[in-house]
């Protein structure tokens, strides 16, 4: 390709990034049926394996056990919930993949800098917690 080709090709790959960003990021749109998805994965993969995530579930008020369906339906199913360390794991083992979780809360990590972060590999563990 031409220098002027492979500078097309890149502004046609910026703007096709640019458009999907756009996209996944308008409210009640792609990126709520994508959340949902992700939801659903997530409370299928936490139901077909209770005994694995069971120990990490507490009421938030009473500190007493809840059980999955419950948590499900109360913390993991609905919109606009925040999602914590046990349904990360949850959906990182559905999908088989990795992910990095970065917090910017002015914490030191071992780089001094200010952002720290937990590494979750693929089946689930804590890999790294910075």
């Amino acid at each position: 390709k031409t220098a002027g080709g492979a500078a097309n090709d890149e502004s046609n790959r910026d703007n096709a990034q640019q458009q999907l960003h756009a996209k996944l990021n308008e409210e009640n749109s792609t990126s709520d049926y994508c959340t949902w998805y992700l939801r659903v994965l997530t409370a299928a993969q936490m139901k077909s394996n209770p005994d694995r995530f069971l120990p990490f579930l507490l009421a938030d008020e009473t500190n007493m056990m809840m059980d999955i369906p419950t948590f499900c339906s109360r913390e993991v199913e609905p919109m606009g919930k925040e999602c914590g360390m046990v349904t990360v794991a949850a959906l990182v083992e559905c999908l088989g993949v990795k992910v990095v979780i970065e917090y910017m809360d002015g914490r030191l990590s071992n780089n001094d800098a200010a952002v720290g972060g937990i590494d979750i590999g693929s089946s689930g563990e804590v890999v790294n917690h910075v």
